[in-house]
């Protein structure tokens, strides 16, 4: 058993996590957890957690009727996708265009229970991240924008599909979390409340502006978003699914260690990812008939990392935003300021393997046309 980072306290995606909530997971997998293996760390987290609840109850008499009395803009925009398909870049493109679109940053869905009163002494809460992520050196801080579903995996206690990263070796337990259709009626509930008063927190500096939000697990929730926000558009993007495996499996490695509190076998977590991916393409195929016209676009990796502008004009346009023009010099400065970054290159993958990918995600291949 060998973990270099099991006394880290950087990246854990349970940082922001309430007491009542770490004390429910920790209960229900607690036959999963390694607690000998872990104990710094599970004692890090009950110390952060006792402190988050703390500054929870305080942002709630402080901020709670703001909060409540706060609407989200209208026709929020979600970036769907697999896991490294390149979500991530066309999130943070979109959200350089700040005059029309707003997105949860990494101290709002990091820290959710308390990012209000946190804010404005943020720099004190630095340490807990590094400068770039550790599975592709994108840069971070905790004014980057951020996918939203760490938010409702901590402020829910782990009715996500987040939360196996840190319960690997029970993940099983969690696939109907992928889509929140086939749950207890309460856990359902208590997910959608909790996803809605996360986006009414953030949209307190909207001032008018779009929420854009990009979390890989919504492309499982198409139903579920549609019922909350039934003029939501849509991107999705896709990438080739050889691709998506050698970066899924390398982010595996490098990421799902600083979060882990079980200690999951080699064959759980890649049968994790293998499975992953065919539940949110057939939920996303299945489902995006549902979408109305004029509220989906599809783009492919290739074509955003090729020309990032051009790709983007095109969604600008097929979704009906008139203020491309307007957004191009921040589309473009965004682009100039990420034009030395250098992606991950991965070796092919054994032919073995390989065959696995290709016999699991055959209908992805043949959906977009990927050589297999």
């Amino acid at each position: 058993m060998q973990n270099p980072t099991r006394f880290g306290t950087k990246a854990n995606i349970l940082t922001g996590i309430t007491f009542p909530c770490l004390v429910r997971l920790l209960w229900r997998f607690r036959h999963h957890v390694c607690w000998r293996f872990y104990w710094f760390r599970i004692t890090f987290l009950v110390l952060m957690s006792l402190f988050n609840s703390f500054l929870g109850l305080l942002q709630q008499a402080v901020y709670g009727g703001r909060v409540a009395a706060t609407s989200i803009p209208p026709r929020p925009v979600f970036v769907l996708g697999h896991p490294r398909t390149g979500t991530t870049l066309l999130h943070n493109l979109l959200a350089a265009d700040h005059e029309h679109f707003l997105a949860p940053t990494t101290l709002q869905a990091g820290f959710p229970a308390a990012s209000l009163l946190i804010a404005p002494i943020k720099f004190l809460f630095r340490g807990v991240i590094d400068e770039t992520r550790p599975m592709d050196n994108m840069a971070l801080s905790l004014d980057t924008p951020q996918e939203d579903e760490l938010a409702y995996n901590v402020l829910s206690g782990g009715l996500s599909m987040y939360a196996p990263l840190a319960f690997m070796s029970a993940e099983p337990e969690f696939r109907k979390y992928f889509d929140m259709q086939d749950v207890p009626k309460q856990d359902r509930q208590t997910y959608v409340n909790t996803m809605l008063n996360f986006l009414k927190t953030v949209s307190l500096s909207s001032n008018g502006r779009r929420l854009v939000l990009k979390s890989p697990t919504h492309t499982a929730k198409i139903q579920l978003i549609l019922q909350l926000f039934p003029d939501a558009q849509f991107i999705y993007i896709h990438r080739d699914p050889y691709r998506v495996y050698a970066s899924a499996k390398h982010m595996a490695e490098s990421t799902y260690c600083f979060s882990d509190l079980t200690c999951p076998t080699e064959e759980q977590t890649n049968e994790f990812i293998l499975n992953q991916f065919v539940t949110l393409h057939n939920r996303y195929v299945e489902d995006r008939k549902l979408i109305p016209d004029g509220n989906l676009v599809e783009v492919s990796f290739d074509e955003l990392a090729q020309d990032p502008v051009s790709c983007l004009k095109r969604v600008y346009t097929t979704l009906g935003w008139p203020h491309f023009e307007a957004s191009k010099k921040h589309l473009a400065m965004h682009c100039d300021q990420i034009s030395g970054y250098k992606r991950n290159a991965f070796q092919a993958l054994d032919p073995q393997l390989a065959q696995v990918v290709a016999d699991r995600w055959q209908a992805a291949f043949h959906e977009y046309g990927y050589n297999m």
